[in-house]
Parts: C-alpha cells; sequence; structure tokens
C-alpha cells in the first residue's frame, strides 16, 4: 500500500506503534476511496457533458475545479485529524536530553524553526550541521511531516 495522506521517512514509520500505523492506514484508505469516487464522479460528468454536446464549453473546466476542490476539503479533513493524532500520540525518547526545547505543546511549523534554529546558530559548517541532524533520533519523531522537508534543506546546503 502507497500511504501518501502524509509524508513520512521510513525511520519515522518504523518508530510508529501499531496502533498509529493502523490509523495511518486508516486515513489512507479513506483518502484513496475519496480519490476513487473524485475519478468516478469526473468520469460521470464528463459523459454527461459528452452526451449533452457541451464538453467543449467551459462548464468541464468548472466543474473539474469545483470538484477538485471539494476533493482537497475532503483530503484535509482526513490528513488534519490524522496529523493531531500523532502530533500527541507520538514522543520521543530521551527528549528531555535534546539540545533545544522540545515543546509537544508547539505547532509542528513552531517545532520545525526550532529545531532548524538551533542548528543553524549551533553549527556554522554545513556538512557537520547536516551530520549532526541525520543523528538527531528526537528530530525524527518530534518533527513529524516536517522531517524530511528539514533533512533535504540540511542535506542540500551541505552540498554547497
Amino acid at each position: 500500500m502507497l500511504i501518501d495522506i502524509i509524508t513520512f521517512t521510513d525511520e519515522q514509520y518504523a518508530l510508529l506503534t501499531e496502533e498509529q500505523l493502523l490509523e495511518i492506514k486508516n486515513a489512507q484508505l479513506k483518502k484513496d476511496r475519496v480519490l476513487a469516487k473524485l475519478k468516478a464522479d469526473l468520469h460521470k460528468e464528463k459523459q454527461r457533458l459528452v452526451e449533452n454536446g457541451t464538453l467543449v464549453s467551459s462548464i468541464w473546466r468548472m466543474l473539474q475545479e469545483e470538484y477538485e476542490v471539494n476533493y482537497e476539503r475532503e483530503l484535509d479533513n482526513i490528513r488534519e485529524p490524522l496529523l493531531f493524532y500523532l502530533r500527541f500520540s507520538i514522543k520521543a525518547e530521551g527528549s528531555d536530553q535534546s539540545p533545544y526545547k522540545v515543546d509537544y505543546s508547539l505547532a509542528m511549523d513552531e517545532r520545525f524553526h526550532v529545531v532548524k534554529n538551533y542548528y543553524e546558530a549551533t553549527y556554522s559548517d554545513k556538512k557537520k550541521r547536516f551530520d549532526a541532524f541525520k543523528l538527531d533520533e528526537v528530530a525524527v519523531v518530534y518533527l513529524g511531516e516536517f522531517y524530511a522537508p528539514l533533512y533535504d534543506f540540511f542535506l542540500e546546503t551541505s552540498r554547497q
């Protein structure tokens, strides 16, 4: 099963409990059903427009946009509760020894900035910064979906 409802790395998935993985799987299945419904609805609308001889009009484009906006809204209704659940159910072991402030009440973007600012302030050498970040097991759990983008950012800057 391809999981694309959230963007976690393999090492982040490995740290999750069975209950957390089940929540992710259930959210992914809901997302897949919503996507299948979107495709079916769009196909049905297209067929209706073809039968009416109005497919080449702007109606088709407007209908596609409307359906896609509704699809994105439904995805947010699946994704946000999942991220909220994961945000408060995942606690990193050893977070009390972390060199930066680990506060699970912070929003994910605030957590991201705390970790990013710590590494940028502590390591002026970009290669050493990336190497240190790679070894940070707390960040893997603490940042959730924001871990992969920060990893990629530090990796790219280490190559410059």
